[in-house]
C-alpha cells in the first residue's frame, strides 16, 4: 500500500482478532546520525507541550496502547500496538509526542545518571566485554561502531535541545510504515488523515562506514579477575552465499554446536581441555557482508594453549561419524519442518532475508538441500571454508594465571584494556 503522499506501508494481516501493531521506520541510525541514540533514549524521560512525562503514559494507557521506540545503527522503530479501533489515537499521540517532545534538564541529568551506571556495568561485566568488546576489536580494529560513542563529558555538555531538535526533524526524512492488523484499508485512511508530512522527503546523512579487518592472526588479551579463561578464535571468510546456508547449519549442527556436537564431544568429554567449547559458522546478515568462523573455548588457564591446540586440530581434520550426522540432518529437518513464522514475524523475516537478496521463504531451499546432503558433502564444504585458516585469537582472564610466554606461541600478545574496548 501507499499513502497518498507516496509513503509505502507494508501490510501483514491479523486474521484471528483486532489485536495491532503500526511500526514507523526511518531506514537509518547511529550510523548516520551519531547523537540520535541519545535522544531516542532521552525521549523516554520526557513529556510533551500538552503533558508531563507521567501523564503521558498516562494517556497511552486509556486508549490501550504500548508506545515503543528503539533504534540501532542502522534502523529507527516508532511503534504502537493494541486493539485497531485504537489505533488512529494511538497514532495520533505518537505523532504529537514526536513534533512537541518538550526539553526537561532535570529529566537529563538522570538519564545520564542511568548511562552513566550502565556504562559501567558493561565495563564490569564479563559477558559484555568478550562478546562485545572484545570480539567487536577483533573484527573492527580501532574503528569500530562499538567504539563510535559519545563519552559522557561530550553528553553532559550536551544541550539537551539538540537531542530534543534531532526527535522533531526525523518526520522530515524519508520513512516507511509496517502495519500488522485486521483491516489495512482503515489504518491507510486513519494515516493519511493524521500523519501530515513534507512531499519533498530528505535523504538520509550518509553513513559512517566500519570495515572488518582481515584475519591476520593476531593475539589479544584482556585482563578480567576470574577463576577460568575464556578464548575466541575468530576467522573473517567470505561474503555471505545462499549456496552454503545448509552446509553452514550442519556445521553447527554436527561439528560445532551442542552437547553431541563434534567439538563439544572432543575437546571436554574426550579431553578435559574445556568446561564448554562450540564452533559457530554465521552467515553474514547482508549480501556484502562477510561469514565468520567463531570458536569458543572456557577452560583453566592452564590449558589455554593446549585447548586452543586441540580445536585447531580439529579444524583442519573433521571426524566422521555417519550416525552422529545422521542424527543432526534428522534434527535439523524437524526443526525447520516445526518452525512457524506469524504474525509480524513475517514482515521481519522478510525484511532480513531483502538484505540477504532473498526474495522467497529460503528454508525450503535450506529443507530440500538437507534431505540429500551427505556426509561427504559436508566433508567437502569444511575442506573448502574450514580447512587451513587462520584465527584471531582474543582471551579473557586473570593475568595473574596466564603463562604469556606459553601463550605468545601463537603471536604477540597484546593486552586490551577494557576502558579502551568501549571508548567510553
Amino acid at each position: 500500500f501507499k499513502l497518498n503522499n507516496g509513503i509505502e506501508m507494508a501490510f501483514v494481516q491479523n486474521p484471528v482478532n483486532s489485536l495491532s501493531s503500526l511500526y514507523v521506520i526511518f531506514d537509518m541510525g547511529s550510523d548516520h546520525i551519531k547523537k540520535i541514540q541519545y535522544a531516542i533514549s532521552y525521549l523516554d524521560y520526557l513529556g510533551t507541550s500538552k503533558y508531563s512525562a507521567e501523564e503521558l503514559k498516562k494517556e497511552f494507557y486509556k486508549l490501550g496502547i504500548n508506545f515503543n521506540v528503539s533504534s540501532n545503527n542502522e534502523q529507527i522503530r516508532f511503534n504502537i500496538s493494541g486493539l485497531q479501533e485504537n489505533m488512529a489515537d494511538g497514532l495520533a499521540l505518537m505523532e504529537h509526542v514526536i513534533s512537541n517532545a518538550k526539553v526537561d534538564t532535570e529529566a537529563y541529568d538522570k538519564y545520564l545518571d542511568r548511562l552513566a551506571k550502565s556504562r559501567d556495568n558493561t565495563k564490569k561485566s564479563k559477558q559484555n566485554i568478550l562478546w562485545g568488546g572484545l570480539m567487536s576489536y577483533i573484527q573492527y580494529g580501532e574503528n569500530s561502531r562499538l567504539r563510535n560513542v559519545s563519552k559522557l563529558e561530550e553528553l553532559k555538555n550536551t544541550n539537551p535541545q539538540e537531542l530534543v531538535d534531532l526527535i522533531h526533524n526525523l518526520p522530515n526524512f524519508k520513512h516507511r510504515f509496517f502495519f500488522y492488523g485486521k483491516d489495512a484499508k482503515e489504518m491507510l485512511a486513519s494515516t493519511n488523515r493524521i500523519h501530515q508530512v513534507s512531499e519533498n522527503l530528505k535523504d538520509y546523512p550518509k553513513a559512517a562506514k566500519f570495515m572488518e579487518r582481515e584475519t591476520s592472526g593476531e593475539v589479544y588479551f584482556v585482563n578480567y579477575d576470574m577463576v577460568q579463561a575464556e578464548i575466541l578464535l575468530l576467522h573473517k571468510g567470505r561474503n555471505y552465499d545462499p549456496a552454503v546456508s545448509a552446509a553452514a547449519r550442519m556445521y553447527n549442527s554436527y561439528f560445532g554446536q551442542g552437547l553431541s556436537s563434534i567439538v563439544f564431544q572432543e575437546i571436554r568429554e574426550s579431553r578435559s581441555l574445556a568446561y564448554s567449547s562450540a564452533s559457530i559458522y554465521s552467515q553474514g546478515r547482508k549480501t556484502a557482508k562477510p561469514d565468520y568462523i567463531l570458536n569458543y573455548l572456557g577452560t583453566q588457564a592452564n590449558k589455554i594453549n593446549q585447548a586452543v591446540d586441540a580445536i585447531v586440530e580439529l579444524l583442519n581434520n573433521m571426524p566422521k561419524n555417519e550416525q552422529q550426522f545422521e542424527n543432526a540432518r534428522l534434527g535439523q529437518l524437524k526443526r525447520i519442518e516445526a518452525e512457524r513464522i506469524t504474525k509480524e514475524n513475517i514482515f521481519w523475516r522478510y525484511e532480513s532475508n531483502r538484505k540477504r537478496g532473498i526474495d522467497n521463504d529460503f528454508r525450503e531451499n535450506i529443507y530440500n538441500s538437507l534431505k540429500t546432503m551427505s556426509l561427504d558433502d559436508l566433508d567437502s564444504f569444511f575442506k573448502k571454508q574450514i580447512v587451513g585458516k587462520q584465527f584471531d585469537i582474543g582471551v579473557i582472564g586473570n593475568e595473574k594465571d596466564i603463562n604469556f610466554k606459553a601463550l605468545s606461541k601463537f603471536n604477540t600478545v597484546k593486552k586490551l584494556n577494557v576502558d579502551y574496548l568501549f571508548n567510553f
